[in-house]
């Protein structure tokens, strides 16, 4: 049995994720600053407190970071998103036994910018990216893999009561996107299963736009779709 844990995996992406990997039979570890009802879950701020992480666990097989910052101090950002992150990664290596996988759950704003998104939110973001590489060359001999995810604008339990409002917003998001349809938590969850799984060993330092295409459509291809206008050819 593998033993995971997920940090920020007792609400919204994070609890998603949870699900899937206990699901398929994964000894699955939560860590929030929150309390849960979860099994196996561990109360602590990483921002201050990784060490009562591993203190009961003898190893790991994948660890996965879907926790975030809802703060705007720039000192804080970079506490919880980047330097929270690199403590516990130089804290549990030893623990990774057997090689494994390590997966953060990043953001697009590493490479676009986002209006409603704060400079230290963008920053944080391209800086945790560019981590997960130095990690990925720094623990490679031991086979232990990092990679990242990048979703754009998912359908999840906490905004699914917004876009069931704003129909008309969730439509323009779909006409945008090359698939089709809005991203669900479930797709990001499955991205991560495939990354901590025997079938991506060959897979590290990468990051992993989940986003149905949209990053690949050019802004005239968008201001078209967005105004229903075809492209004469």
């Amino acid at each position: 049995m593998a033993t995971s844990i997920v940090i920020g995996g007792t609400r919204g992406m994070g609890s998603v994720i949870a699900d899937h990997l206990s699901d398929r039979g994964d000894m699955v570890y939560t860590v929030s600053r929150s309390s849960s009802k979860r099994e196996n879950h561990i109360k602590c701020d990483i921002s201050f407190d990784c060490a009562s992480i591993i203190d009961n666990i003898d190893s790991i097989d994948y660890l996965v970071f879907s926790h975030r910052y809802r703060g705007s101090d720039w000192n804080e950002m970079f506490d919880v998103n980047v330097k929270s992150v690199r403590n516990l990664i130089e804290l549990t290596v030893s623990k990774f036994k057997n090689g494994g996988s390590v997966v953060v759950i990043s953001s697009n704003a590493s490479h676009f910018v986002l209006d409603e998104q704060s400079a230290e939110y963008h920053s944080s973001k391209a800086a945790l990216e560019s981590m997960v590489r130095y990690y990925a060359v720094k623990y490679g001999k031991k086979n232990i893999r990092f990679n990242s995810i990048l979703p754009s604008t998912l359908l999840k339990p906490e905004n699914l009561d917004f876009f069931t409002k704003n129909n008309k917003v969730r439509k323009m998001i779909e006409n945008i996107t090359p698939l089709g349809r809005m991203g669900e938590a479930d797709d990001i969850a499955n991205m991560v299963e495939f990354l901590c799984s025997p079938k991506s060993t060959f897979i590290t330092g990468n990051s992993f736009f989940v986003d149905g295409g949209l990053s690949l459509v050019g802004q005239e291809t968008i201001a078209r779709n967005l105004l229903g206008c075809t492209h004469e050819k």
